[in-house]
C-alpha cells in the first residue's frame, strides 16, 4: 500500500503543468521623434506582449517536434508606419533585443528553434510570462511631421510537450492556435537643420567706410511643413536699430534686411519671413533639401563714428511652424 501511495505522488508531481495562452497585445510606440532623427538614425521601440502568455513548469522541456509559431501579418495594403500624407516609415521586427533574429511578415517564425522561448523562462518556471517583440526603423524615411502607425495581426501556432514524465516520456502536449491585433505607432515631430554663417563687416576709419555685407541663410525643415523665420533685435537694440557693442560699452548701429531690400527682418509678424518667401526653393519644407534666405546688412550712415574697438553682437535666427 506504501509503494502505490509513493508511485501516485510521483505520477501527481509530474502532471503539474501550466498552459500557454494567446491573450491581447501590448501596443509598441517608439514615441516621438522629430523627422531628422528618423531620417538619420535607427529608431528602437518593443512590445512586452506580442500576443502569447505561458505559465511554465519546471518538468516542461522543448523536444525536437515543438513549434512556437507565430506569423506577423500586415492589416492593410502597406507594409511599414504610415502616416497622416501616406508617407512609409519602414521597420524591422526582431524576436529578441538584437538585430541577430530579424522576422519576415507573413512568414512564419519558431521561436522554439532560437532558443528565445527557453531565453525568456517562458515554459521553465511558474510565474506567467510573455512573449515580447522589438523593433528597429530602417535608416532614409523622409516624411512629414504627424502620427505613424500599423496594425499587425499576429497569429500563433504552438505544439509542444508540456510535462517530461519517467523516462523521459512526454504526458501531454498543448496544441493552441489564436490571432490578436498589435498596433505600432511613431509620431514625428517637426524639425529644422539651419546653417548661419556670421557677418563680418570688417574694419574701417568711419561708419561710411564700412560696406553692405550680403549673405544667406540655409535652412532644411520636415517634409512639406509650413513655417517662418524670424529673428531677433539682439543684445543691444534701441530705438528700433540692432547695435553692436564694444568692450568699452559704445555702440555701432547695423541692421539685417530681407534678400536685397531696405525691409528690417524681425520676429513679430510681418517682420518674420515664410517658407514661400525662400529666395531659392521657396515654398513649404522638403526635409532632405535646404531652403535659402538671402539677407544684407548693413550700419546706419546717420550715427556718429564711435571710438575704435572691435564691435559685436548676437541674434538669435528663430523657426516656428
Amino acid at each position: 500500500m506504501k509503494r502505490l501511495l509513493a508511485a501516485l505522488a510521483l505520477l501527481t508531481s509530474a502532471q503539474a503543468y501550466g498552459l500557454c495562452a494567446v491573450v491581447a497585445t501590448a501596443p509598441a510606440s517608439f514615441g516621438s521623434v522629430s523627422s531628422s532623427l528618423v531620417l538619420s538614425a535607427v529608431q528602437s521601440a518593443s512590445t512586452t506582449n506580442a500576443g502569447l502568455q505561458c505559465t511554465g513548469s519546471l518538468l516542461t522541456l522543448l523536444r525536437n517536434n515543438d513549434h512556437f509559431y507565430a506569423t506577423f501579418s500586415p492589416v492593410g495594403n502597406t507594409i511599414g508606419l504610415v502616416g497622416p500624407s501616406g508617407d512609409v516609415i519602414p521597420y524591422t521586427l526582431y524576436a529578441n533585443n538584437s538585430i541577430s533574429f530579424p522576422i519576415t511578415r507573413n512568414l512564419a517564425y519558431d521561436f522554439a528553434r532560437n532558443g528565445i522561448i527557453d531565453a525568456l523562462g517562458l515554459l521553465g518556471g511558474t510565474t506567467p510570462r510573455s512573449v515580447p517583440i522589438y523593433l528597429k526603423t530602417q535608416l532614409g524615411a523622409n516624411v512629414a511631421a504627424g502620427l505613424y502607425q500599423e496594425t499587425l495581426s499576429v497569429y500563433w501556432d504552438i505544439d509542444y510537450c508540456w510535462g517530461i514524465g519517467v523516462g523521459n516520456l512526454c504526458l501531454g502536449r498543448q496544441k493552441l492556435e489564436g490571432t490578436m491585433n498589435l498596433t505600432i505607432s511613431l509620431t514625428v515631430t517637426n524639425d529644422c537643420q539651419i546653417t548661419t554663417p556670421n557677418i563680418s563687416f570688417g574694419s574701417a576709419p568711419v561708419v561710411a567706410g564700412f560696406g553692405t555685407v550680403n549673405g544667406n541663410v540655409n535652412i532644411s525643415c520636415t517634409k512639406g511643413s509650413s513655417y517662418t523665420v524670424g529673428l531677433d533685435d539682439g543684445q543691444n537694440v534701441a530705438v528700433g536699430r540692432r547695435r553692436m557693442k564694444s568692450a568699452a560699452n559704445n555702440y555701432l548701429a547695423y541692421d539685417i534686411f530681407k534678400s536685397a531690400g531696405n525691409v528690417r527682418w524681425g520676429k513679430l509678424a510681418s517682420a518674420r519671413r515664410a517658407s514661400t518667401d525662400a529666395d531659392i526653393n521657396p515654398g513649404a519644407g522638403t526635409g532632405n533639401g535646404s531652403q535659402v534666405f538671402n539677407y544684407n546688412a548693413k550700419l546706419y550712415t546717420d550715427q556718429a563714428t564711435p571710438p575704435a574697438g572691435a564691435y559685436q553682437d548676437s541674434v538669435i535666427l528663430d523657426v516656428q511652424f
